[in-house]
């Protein structure tokens, strides 16, 4: 008649296929997904049953270890089958499984411990132990107890960790290194474990302190696990806004030569129309409407600062074509103090935002609005505009709208911030009325201060 450790070994491989479900399921899913998870765990459970248990060797701490952590393994390629994620994304996912399967057989080990007072009849089936299991009370406790704990460690995981894997999220992991560490210690927990259970000669206490220290242990690496997680998402996000500001870069140079060649064109064009209307004695109001429609491809921005009159002309000649309307009133000199990548990244990525929203809207209603002054010590900014739908916030308190087509929400919004506090200063935002307004100020740095004062 087979062992407990026979009965075990399946019940182990059930709850690690659950507990990594618990992480995997709202990745992308390969064609005929639930066939080939049936197939998975089919595979796992029937090596599970047929993996060789009841001879002298198999009571030992090296080969428990080594045949749970064999069906640990096994998975992997099973959510391969599965999943159309990186390995590396699914080898996530499996480690949370496993650290939470390891938290729950503690924490049920913990509790019929308690109850019963005495050695938790779920360590004896580890340990391949005679345990008579009938329809008493005794019996019934530990099925209850058992469900009970894993259904709680199951659900506080999911709450606490698994619910962060969003559905389509990047679940990229860049410190493969640490990822493997934290592997490392889950499996030197799992093998302290089996030489606590096997080896050690221990008293009713000292099995309680076993198990809420490898509880602690589990909490700790799955913090740890998605602490990793999330530190990739910001290293993500960070190269991300660093390759826009490299473009940002590029785009401005362009831009700068860009404009000084069409100014230049502009200025031999109206030069060139004056001589012509002298000699072919063109009327007075057609030359007027082709110097009106080259003006238009002119600098119309002078505001005393390169950068800015750079991409205010940009902004103008994309309003121009999209019929809105750009009213400024800035104090260019007043941003002297910033670099002109941050200036043109800064009031492009404010305007864009403007200009996208405002295109949605009626003729009469297209109009933004962009003021810079400066007030003693401090300059302020200040960039409005109507819009339709609803805008609301994420939690890091960042504008997006539910609206499509009206998106504040992105690397451009968390740019103009970024700038901002670069500078030392605050940015504000405000949705009320159907009218947007985002606001900066920027504090005036000491020493340029004290270069106006010596001027």
């Amino acid at each position: 008649m087979p062992g407990t450790l026979f009965w075990y070994k399946i019940l182990f491989a059930t709850e690690i296929l659950v507990a990594e479900f618990l992480f995997t399921f709202r990745l992308k899913k390969r064609r005929h997904f639930p066939l080939r998870f049936a197939a998975t765990c089919a595979s796992v459970i029937a090596v599970a049953a047929a993996f060789p248990v009841g001879f002298d060797f198999a009571d030992t701490v090296w080969y428990s270890s080594l045949m749970f952590l064999l069906l640990f393994a096994l998975t992997l390629p099973g959510l391969c089958l599965c999943y159309e994620e990186r390995f590396t994304s699914l080898f996530f996912c499996a480690m949370a499984g496993y650290t939470t399967q390891h938290f729950a057989y503690e924490l049920a080990n913990l509790f019929l411990s308690l109850i019963l007072q005495a050695r938790s009849p779920l360590l004896g089936m580890y340990q391949d132990e005679d345990i008579v299991f009938g329809w008493d009370s005794e019996t019934l406790l530990f099925i209850v107890g058992y469900l009970l704990c894993y259904f709680a460690a199951y659900t506080a995981m999911y709450y606490f960790f698994s619910r962060r894997i969003k559905e389509g999220a990047d679940m990229r992991v860049r410190s493969k290194s640490m990822m493997f560490l934290i592997a490392a210690g889950l499996f030197a927990d799992i093998v302290l474990n089996s030489v606590l259970v096997y080896l050690a000669d221990t008293d009713f206490t000292g099995e309680i302190v076993n198990y809420m220290t490898n509880m602690l242990c589990c909490a700790l690496l799955m913090y740890a696990l998605f602490g990793l997680l999330r530190t990739s998402e910001a290293e993500e996000k960070l190269a991300a806004e660093r390759r826009l500001r490299r473009k940002e870069r590029e785009q401005y140079e362009m831009s700068k030569a860009n404009i000084d060649l069409i100014n230049t064109k502009c200025h031999d064009m109206r030069h060139q129309l004056r001589e012509i209307g002298k000699v072919r004695s063109m009327p007075e109001e057609a030359i007027r409407e082709m110097e009106s429609a080259i003006s238009m491809y002119d600098a119309v921005v002078k505001t005393g600062n390169v950068a800015l009159d750079i991409v205010l002309t940009e902004k103008s000649m994309q309003c121009a074509a999209a019929g809105v309307r750009l009213t400024c009133i800035a104090d260019g000199e007043a941003l002297s103090f910033m670099s002109e990548a941050d200036i043109y990244s800064m009031f492009g990525n404010a305007l864009d935002n403007a200009i996208d929203a405002v295109r949605l809207l009626g003729e009469d209603e297209r109009v933004v609005s962009l003021k810079i002054y400066r007030s003693g010590d401090m300059v302020s900014i200040g960039v409005k505009n109507p819009y339709s739908g609803s805008v609301s916030f994420d939690d890091d308190g960042f504008p997006h709208t539910t609206k499509g087509g009206t998106d504040y929400h992105g690397f451009g919004v968390r740019s103009i911030f970024r700038t901002a506090e670069k500078y030392g200063g605050s940015v504000s935002v405000r949705a009320d009325g159907g009218t947007f307004a985002l606001g900066i100020v920027l504090p005036v740095p000491e020493h340029r201060q004290a270069e106006e004062s010596a001027e």
